[in-house]
């Protein structure tokens, strides 16, 4: 127990440091933009097999679950003006092309808050790497798509069979659908943290830590999104903001579900090395400690300069020439 107390509290330091609540705001912040880009897309991938409004409704509703009815209704209206529909080729084309870049704009930002807990960084930032980056998040949004698809066609199954069953056992077929539909949405989630704990970070991880991981990440999102959810129907924070009020909630909702996220994350570190698994970045990587003492040694560079700067200064004493070259 002493072991597993410490694997905490070791979590929590370290989330800590890592300035969560920072970190938080700027993915809360991007995620508000990109959220209608997002969306379409994930929309356009399951709706294709699976009818569009079906999905849109499914995903609604789940958000309505979670953050109320009103900022569902304003989500889908963001949708709904987001949705490229008529129009020339280029301005379609062009459309696809904002939306892309939208889309992929929260992960962006989320891959760099994973690498900051992982402690690596990119070896360099160049136009190439940028793109890789990009490709990946939309890997992400298009692993998304596909896995709702596979939910919806699960809980289509779930539900035919169910309202067959209803007639010979309701109260017991009641309870079933109930259990059935919390794991599907337990699994879900689940995997959409495996996926991000195992391909945002510039790191190689293996399957059983970022599993692990991601069950415990899922069990604190589930449990910390029906606290947030008691805290705003009791509380009402967003009362003050009047018509803003439905962009409060989705930025908050985003906000407290990073700091969750985040912690999961840390978690999955701090069991990896709790179980002695090496933790290496990954060939477009390098640890974040060389690159912070490349910065300080550049850094003591520049105050050793700048010292000696001062030292002729002062023994040329007071004069014109010092005083505006000490200004410069």
């Amino acid at each position: 127990m002493k072991k597993y107390f410490k694997l905490v509290k070791n979590t929590y330091t370290e989330w800590m440091k890592n300035n969560p609540f920072e970190q938080s705001a700027v993915v809360a912040y991007y995620t508000l933009f990109s959220l209608p880009s997002l969306l379409v897309i994930v929309i356009t991938i399951a709706g294709y097999f699976y009818g569009r409004e079906a999905v849109q409704d499914r995903i609604t509703s789940e958000i309505g679950t979670f953050i109320g009815e009103g900022t569902a209704e304003a989500i889908e209206t963001m949708i709904s003006n987001a949705l490229l529909e008529g129009g020339s080729i280029l301005t379609i084309l062009f459309g696809i092309g904002m939306l892309l870049f939208g889309a992929t704009g929260a992960f962006f930002q989320l891959k760099k808050a994973m690498n900051r807990v992982w402690g690596v960084r990119p070896k360099k930032e160049n136009f190439k790497r940028i793109l890789l980056d990009r490709a990946i998040s939309l890997g992400m949004i298009l692993v998304i798509g596909f896995m709702l698809l596979v939910s919806l066609v699960i809980s289509a199954v779930i539900q035919g069979l169910g309202n067959y069953l209803q007639s010979f056992a309701p109260e017991i077929t009641s309870f079933a659908l109930s259990t059935f539909n919390f794991l599907i949405s337990y699994i879900f989630i689940g995997a959409i943290f495996a996926g991000v704990f195992k391909l945002l970070p510039d790191i190689r991880i293996g399957w059983k830590v970022t599993f692990t991981g991601a069950s415990i990440t899922t069990i604190l999102f589930l449990v910390g999104e029906f606290l947030l959810g008691f805290y705003f129907g009791q509380s009402d924070p967003t009362s003050v903001y009047g018509g803003a009020s439905s962009v409060i909630l989705i930025l908050l909702w985003v906000f407290y579900s990073c700091l969750i996220m985040l912690f999961g994350a840390e978690f999955t570190v701090q069991y990896a090395l709790f179980r002695g698994y090496t933790i290496k970045p990954n060939s477009l990587a390098e640890p974040a400690e060389r690159q912070e003492l490349e910065e300080l040694k550049e850094r003591e560079e520049e105050i050793k300069k700048k010292s000696e700067l001062l030292k002729e200064l002062e023994a040329e004493g007071p004069g014109e020439h010092a005083d505006e070259e000490f200004k410069n």
